[in-house]
């Protein structure tokens, strides 16, 4: 699970119904100076830096404010070789004349308590200093802690994301202070990938199956930088590693097992089990497992608008014939996706025509909730997770003009206008939220009358293929 950030994107008018556009990248990019500097025949300045005791290559980067993969270019050596320093090696390090004081291990722990000595004593979690290249999803990871959990406790939105940095402190919450590892965290998982002609920062997160907003958090990278990519930059792609197919992939984490085994046990996660929830079957035993509650029966009553400061752009029923049967929330890349009601993650996956990256939800009382056009998905079938809990990551992967999240809202065999059900309402930009006679929904038996719902339609102009079921038409609806 990656972190959530802002990110300006200048593609039409989002909405369903035409192939994927996103923007071509610039031919400059703000942070390409330091970092060809780092190329062994890029010439300029460089100091040799003598390694001490129980230096690392974060520290003496982070001291020099150089780029550490620009120093393990100046010296001409793979990122494993560079990285395993011994007392007395001598490191180019590029772009700079003079050497600089690098804190010793004693000097950064004294740094470190006084820091601490300065915040207030935590009664439910634990203080933790993001290190290199760290993002809230490795610390939620690390700790086997929601990502939610943490960036609730922090109040941090999903602008606030893309400005963390090595050094900031985070609070994770139920963890003890004393169970917190003191040493400087492990090497980061990942690869250095270097920025092929034409290539954007969307392309490269969906070939290393990683998340915009993790690479811009990894590589410390402005919205200018990353809309600006040029041939040749070298980014860290954070927190994959290669399956046993070959295949760039994310570490699976504790609790993610967990939910797999869970999966499997009522046989979720499967491009079958997305027909049929398309389809209108939901199974009983997947409606009983959506809660930790043994009360079931009662629907959530209300949905929270999936995408905080997400802005309407199609409603229900719109499109040729009506046959829109779903809201679709425009924001930009990076922003999260979040559930609109707590369930279960019956489907996260790409194998339904037309919607890209989604996820499927489960909720009590039979509800299901569909969230489509993800850039990058953060939770996998089996999980339980609360309202507002962070789903994916919002892009415009399938059929999709722009970056939006195409949600629909299920019961019975029937798509659902959730319209009146949403709190605080539907938003049609930041901070305006449009008046409305509101819903609740309890009761399976007791319907609101002002929530609308139709037989699912397709797309008039669509195809169905030839191995999907009658529920998968080819495209979204």
């Amino acid at each position: 699970m990656a972190a959530a950030l802002l990110f300006a994107v200048t593609a039409g008018a989002p909405g369903c119904g035409n192939r994927s556009a996103q923007p071509a990248p610039a031919r400059r990019d703000a942070g390409q100076v330091r970092r060809d500097a780092g190329h062994p025949d890029a010439g300029g300045p460089f100091f040799v830096h003598e390694v001490a005791e129980g230096e690392t290559l974060w520290d003496i980067a982070r001291a020099y404010d150089v780029d550490v993969d620009a120093i393990i270019a100046a010296n001409g050596r793979s990122a494993r070789d560079v990285r395993r320093l011994s007392k007395g090696r001598r490191l180019r390090i590029p772009g700079v004349s003079a050497g600089v004081h690098v804190p010793t291990a004693a000097e950064r722990v004294a740094s470190r308590d006084a820091e601490r000595a300065a915040l207030p004593p935590l009664t439910d979690g634990a203080y933790v200093t993001l290190g290199e290249r760290e993002t809230i999803h490795d610390l939620a990871s690390r700790f086997d802690v929601e990502p939610q959990l943490i960036l609730d406790r922090n109040s941090l939105s999903d602008d606030d994301v893309r400005s963390l940095r090595a050094g900031r402190v985070i609070i994770v919450p139920g963890v003890h202070q004393a169970d917190v590892d003191e040493r400087p965290p492990p090497p980061r998982e990942g690869v250095t990938h270097t920025v092929e002609r034409g290539q954007t920062i969307w392309d490269i997160a969906s070939s290393f199956r990683s998340s915009v907003a993790a690479i811009m958090a990894a590589n410390s990278l402005s919205v200018a930088e990353v809309s600006s990519l040029r041939e040749g930059t070298r980014l860290f792609v954070p927190g994959v590693q290669a399956d046993r197919s070959g295949r760039m992939a994310r570490r699976t984490t504790p609790s993610e097992l967990r939910a797999q085994a869970l999966a499997r046990r009522l046989h979720l996660g499967t491009r079958t089990v997305a027909g049929q929830l398309l389809a209108g079957r939901v199974l009983p035993e997947w409606v009983r497992a959506s809660s930790t509650s043994r009360d079931t029966s009662t629907m959530p009553g209300t949905l929270r608008w999936p995408v905080s400061a997400g802005r309407f752009v199609r409603g229900f029923g719109s499109g040729e014939g009506g046959y829109h049967q779903a809201v679709d929330i425009a924001g930009d890349i990076g922003w999260n996706v979040r559930a609109a009601a707590p369930g279960i993650v019956a489907y996260s996956g790409n194998e339904i025509p037309g919607y890209g990256n989604i996820v499927l939800l489960v909720h009590p009382g039979g509800w299901v909730t569909m969230y489509a056009h993800n850039s990058a998905l953060y939770v996998v079938a089996g999980e339980r997770v609360p309202a507002g809990a962070v789903l994916a990551e919002l892009g415009s992967t399938g059929i999709s003009r722009g970056p939006h999240v195409h949600f629909e809202f299920m019961y019975g065999g029937r798509n659902c206008d959730p319209a009146v059900l949403f709190r605080p309402g539907i938003q049609y930009r930041v901070g305006h939220v449009a008046p409305m006679a509101y819903a609740t929904w309890t009761s399976a038996s007791n319907k609101p009358a002002r929530v609308v719902c139709n037989p699912r339609r397709s797309y008039p102009h669509s195809v169905a293929s030839e191995d999907s079921g009658p529920d998968e038409a080819s495209g979204p609806r």
